[in-house]
């Protein structure tokens, strides 16, 4: 598995990595044309095309993620070194789970990437030692003073870990079940996904839309008077734990699938 995790990471890291220092760069290079003093004749027009090539650079750094994350997928497992992959000493779940992991990770770069280049271009990146020095001291009072926020952002994360891993793993059902296909298999799981993400959101829309004349009146009650006991922080935890919960039921849904197809219906050729 840690074979897996490094081998993925090499192949994805060697491209994105280079693009998000690109990134970062741009922020700074865009942040120092609109500060230093401008000809007359040039005041707007280099501010613009730094601007314009910053912005251009971030859009290129999430297309290029996702596509190498498909591409890395698709020609693993379901194209040409599919062979190859499959004789390896690992199971079809490690294999899954390693791309899945790789998958988070870069997602998570990318958007670090992006928010540090945002930071840059807003010149907010450049801190006193005393703005450091109470950042450092008010996270080691965050553990003991303040549980509550803490396990809030705690929460959060998991949510965030959880919601980027489906994002993933929808991707890689998609693909799977186009895969099924004799033909066109590229086009049919862009038509899955389509599909599928309507269906998904239809779905979410009737169930809440619906949810209010399916329960009955004395349980309605009931959960209002429950509810008008719990504090706000306890909603909000409330809240995150039960996005946790359907966030998780989700991906092991898409996962199982994708495991299942690539178990049972693998067709290499």
């Amino acid at each position: 598995m840690l074979k897996l995790l490094k081998y993925e990471w090499k192949a994805c890291a060697r491209t994105c990595l280079p693009l998000y220092g690109v990134l970062i760069l741009m922020s700074l290079i865009s942040r120092i044309l609109y500060v230093i003093p401008k000809n007359a004749s040039l005041d707007f027009m280099l501010p613009a095309i730094g601007y314009m090539l910053y912005m251009g650079v971030m859009m290129a750094a999430f297309v290029v993620t996702a596509v190498i994350l498909i591409q890395r997928f698709y020609k693993n497992l379901l194209g040409s070194e599919g062979y190859l992959m499959f004789t390896l000493p690992v199971t079809v779940s490690q294999h899954l789970l390693s791309k899945t992991i790789i998958a988070v990770v870069m997602i998570g770069l990318s958007g670090l990437s992006a928010l540090i280049s945002i930071f840059i271009f807003a010149d907010r990146m450049i801190l006193s030692m005393d703005e450091v020095w109470q950042a450092f001291t008010g996270l080691s009072n965050l553990l003991p003073h303040s549980g509550q926020e803490f396990l809030f952002e705690l929460e959060l994360l998991v949510l965030a870990v959880l919601g980027i891993a489906g994002m993933a793993l929808f991707l890689y059902m998609c693909i799977a079940l186009g895969h099924l296909a004799s033909r066109h298999r590229l086009l049919m799981s862009i038509v899955w996904y389509v599909v599928l993400s309507t269906a998904l959101q239809v779905l979410l829309l009737m169930v809440m839309m619906g949810a209010g004349n399916a329960v009955p009146e004395p349980f309605v009650d009931l959960m209002k008077v429950w509810w008008s006991g719990i504090t706000p922080m306890g909603a909000a935890h409330l809240m995150l734990r039960f996005c946790c919960v359907f966030t998780l039921l989700s991906d092991a849904v898409y996962f199982l699938v994708t495991r299942w197809i690539l178990v049972h219906k693998l067709n290499l050729e």
